[in-house]
């Protein structure tokens, strides 16, 4: 899709590939990234980014913003080194830093505000919790302690968090065939606490934020932010954004049965107009302005169903 003037994309990349041992018990909140082999991936991640904001109308800005996660925090670092190497000896495109206090981010807005035929990447939004780990996030206990048992794969653990009445016993043979001897009990969403529509509002309310952050400060400026998140609660997001619910049977038939790689993108635009696009892999799905507004309370309403049908009082 070509880049309209004014409009505000939100790309949400997966992480960088992260050191997995298996049998450990690994906290996913402090697992590391992988360096030699997201070295593989790095520069053609990179080099796609870097063409989306070269074919954007002149002026744009992108902005770089990792969630709170270590892995996420180093793979935007690995992203900002990358940028710096292949942009050295350009000046079209200028890499600039909002820095700690409120002096330094003015006089980088400023800078940006007076040069409006030149392209920016500001490297040093603040680390997000919207889009990776709320602190003591209930999730994160059962989500060890289920990758632990079955030997690292996320994606199995994820559907049992994303069960609906009467998958579970689909979910039992997908694992059997997998070679996971797991009860049908067992698999209980229940168990972690906190629905997926949950951190899908987060992620949500993370998008609609930076973009009003992003217009108060250049309202007429084309607008990119880079989200690094997390496959899950990305997917499970792009999921409901592209209309769907979140379930074993959507994750089966949509994302074929598979969560995103590391680096991979999905996208969200909000266009001058108030048109929304959401793109993912091959699929893309429009929403007028008022279309999106509903399905963003579809989705909040989807929220309060399964927690009625979890039985539970939701911790925020």
């Amino acid at each position: 899709m070509s880049k309209e003037q004014g409009s505000f994309e939100v790309g949400v990349s997966r992480h960088a590939p992260k050191i997995e041992r298996q049998g450990e018990t690994v906290d996913v909140r402090t697992q590391e990234v992988d360096i030699e082999a997201a070295k593989e991936e790095l520069e053609s991640r990179v080099r796609f980014l870097l063409e989306n904001l070269e074919k954007s109308p002149e002026g744009t800005i992108m902005a770089l913003e990792p969630s709170n996660v270590k892995r996420a925090q180093q793979t935007a670092d690995l992203f900002e080194e990358k940028f710096k190497e292949l942009l050295e000896g350009r000046s079209d495109i200028q890499i600039v830093e909002l820095g700690n206090d409120e002096k330094s981010a003015n006089q980088t807005l400023d800078e940006i505000k007076s040069n409006p035929h030149c392209k920016y990447i500001i490297s040093d939004l603040r680390p997000t919790w919207l889009i990776g780990f709320k602190e003591n996030d209930p999730t994160l206990p059962r989500f060890n302690e289920w990758k632990k048992r079955l030997n690292g794969d996320e994606h199995l653990t994820a559907k049992i968090w994303a069960l609906r009445s009467g998958e579970a016993a689909s979910l039992k043979d997908e694992m059997a065939d997998a070679g996971f001897s797991v009860g049908e009990e067992e698999l209980n969403p229940k168990q972690f606490e906190i629905v997926p529509e949950t951190q899908i509002l987060r992620m949500i309310t993370w998008m609609k934020a930076m973009k009003n952050i992003g217009e108060s400060h250049f309202s007429d400026r084309t607008m990119i932010l880079e989200g690094v998140s997390h496959n899950i609660r990305s997917d499970m997001t792009t999921l409901m954004l592209l209309g769907e619910d979140v379930s074993l049977e959507s994750i089966n038939r949509v994302l074929g049965g598979k969560f995103r790689d590391p680096f991979e993108r999905s996208s969200v635009t909000f266009l001058k107009d108030g048109e929304v696009v959401v793109a993912f892999r091959d699929k893309e799905k429009r929403y007028s302005a008022e279309e999106f507004e509903k399905l963003v309370q579809h989705i909040s309403d989807e929220k309060i169903r399964r927690e009625k049908e979890w039985n539970i009082s939701e911790i925020k």
